[in-house]
């Protein structure tokens, strides 16, 4: 998975796409968030305490623990080489099919609001929030639309590459 994922990385700098990897390597840095029940130790004699993933637990060990005082906190932990490996996959697939998208549904709306003494908006340019500086320019314009049956074949690699990753 870290060799799948060095060659994603490889290909979206090669793109020009440094702040995609901006972007990835602070999801990266994040973690992955998980709710934890935060509980008293059963016959423990101090006060010592268990963190149980919620997903692990069952919905009745759930609710009677609560009952008994345990509190639900949530943990981060760090992403494994699947789930980096994921992360970057999705990224691609957003930007490439996603994006596009969004732009023509976004001049769709434009169009049908359009004033007659305006010129008429022809794409979309997408931009930070001016509170984000210090970042690579992540201006993204979404000029070059790629053909419906490259669109259709482009989705069938990222099915097919998210599956195998699964496997």
């Amino acid at each position: 998975m870290r060799e799948v994922e060095d060659l994603l990385r490889d290909l979206i700098r090669s793109a020009g796409l440094d702040w995609l990897l901006d972007e990835l390597d602070e999801a990266i840095a994040t973690g992955v968030a998980e709710e934890k029940l935060l509980q008293r130790r059963r016959g423990a004699s101090t006060e010592e305490y268990e963190a149980l993933a919620v997903d692990d637990v069952g919905t009745d060990i759930f609710h009677r623990s609560l009952k008994r005082g345990a509190s639900v906190v949530v943990t981060t932990r760090p992403m494994n080489a699947r789930e980096r490996t994921e992360l970057h996959l999705d990224a691609l697939r957003r930007l490439f099919l996603e994006l596009p998208e969004i732009e023509a549904e976004t001049l769709k709306i434009v169009s049908a609001e359009s004033d007659p003494h305006r010129a008429p908006v022809r794409s979309v340019r997408f931009v930070p929030d001016e509170e984000l500086t210090g970042r690579r320019d992540q201006t993204h314009d979404v000029a070059a639309r790629l053909p419906e049956d490259t669109r259709a074949h482009l989705q069938n690699l990222f099915r097919e590459a998210r599956e195998e990753i699964s496997r």
